[in-house]
């Protein structure tokens, strides 16, 4: 028998949207409320999952709505305020990334999970991806030699469509495109690798923004590995890059594809799993069918890189 769930939207933006679509499509899962100061926000992922959604302008009334998980797709600064929430009225919780530039949050955060004896996961879509997760396989395997260095390219126009949001507000978004967004290039690195780094230095360009929209620098990694990195958010169209060099192998993500070298090509590597949302990853979780592939305490790697990248940038 499946067992059935009902989820709450906290952020009912283009992401809260998403997630709505995905997780009502999933047999026995049913979104039954969501909370946004929009009301037309709450209106369009009403269109999309069905009248009897209920709607909240009120996040303490939201809490009131009966349901088990709680899907987070709120503005970043909202995001540990609101899982603190959702634990504490006994949910699970999917959650959009970044979760915190803090420490002491990200701390109390595993505490909390810890205590309430939850699942909580982070929404990062390339955990998601079965070539991947068979490139960290083949890298972690140790097949291929060690790695000797790793670059990371990132680049998309996050000035035009995010003008008068919260993603250029730096009391919402603390770090602009660096933080909000180049965490998934970040987060792929080390859970591919499964190093950590030494020091990083950074170079940020705000391009007149009140958030930094371009970074770009170099690190060490742990184990003698070289990581070279540029982000930029000032560019006209979106695309990225990974590479991972081992002794032997070459292993790039592009746009999101994993490969590696074959030959002198690029050949796209194909896992054994289909592949997955988030939404339905976390559902299976629940469901005692699957592990969890972001669990909170992952954000170390990510929370630590960026926050002293931005540290060194800050003070250039």
């Amino acid at each position: 028998m499946v067992q059935d769930f009902r989820v709450g939207i906290a952020g009912c933006g283009a992401l809260g949207e998403v997630h709505a679509a995905r997780l009502s499509a999933i047999e026995g899962v049913e979104v039954v409320a969501g909370f946004d100061p929009s009301g037309l926000s709450l209106e369009k992922v009403k269109s999309i999952v069905g009248d009897s959604f209920k709607t909240h302008r009120d996040f303490e009334h939201f809490l009131e709505e009966d349901f088990d998980v709680m899907c987070i797709a709120s503005p970043d600064s909202f995001h540990v305020s609101q899982l603190f929430a959702a634990l504490e009225t006994g949910r699970h919780v999917l959650c959009e990334k970044p979760l915190t530039p803090d420490p002491s949050e990200l701390k109390s955060v595993i505490a909390a999970v810890n205590a309430a004896g939850k699942h909580v996961s982070l929404s990062y879509p390339r955990r998601y991806d079965p070539g991947i997760r068979k490139m960290r396989e083949e890298i972690q395997s140790g097949r291929w030699g060690k790695i000797i260095a790793t670059t990371a390219y990132n680049a998309e126009d996050w000035i035009t469509p995010n003008r008068g949001t919260w993603r250029h507000n730096p009391k919402i978004c603390p770090g602009g495109f660096f933080y909000d967004a180049n965490g998934h290039q970040i987060d792929v690195l080390f859970w591919l690798t499964g190093l950590g780094f030494e020091w990083v230095k950074c170079t940020l360009d705000f391009c007149g923004q009140a958030v930094p929209i371009s970074a770009s620098g170099m690190a060490q990694l742990t184990e003698g590995v070289s990581f070279v990195y540029s982000f930029v958010g000032s560019a006209q169209m979106w695309r990225e890059r990974i590479n991972i060099h081992c002794e032997k192998m070459d292993f790039v993500i592009e746009n999101m594809v994993a490969n590696w070298s074959k030959d002198g090509m690029l050949t796209p590597m194909v896992g054994s799993e289909q592949i997955e949302t988030s939404d339905e990853a976390f559902i299976k979780l629940l469901r005692g069918q699957g592990p969890n592939w972001s669990p909170v305490t992952d954000v170390w790697p990510v929370l630590n890189f960026t926050r002293a990248a931005l540290e060194s940038g800050m003070e250039r």
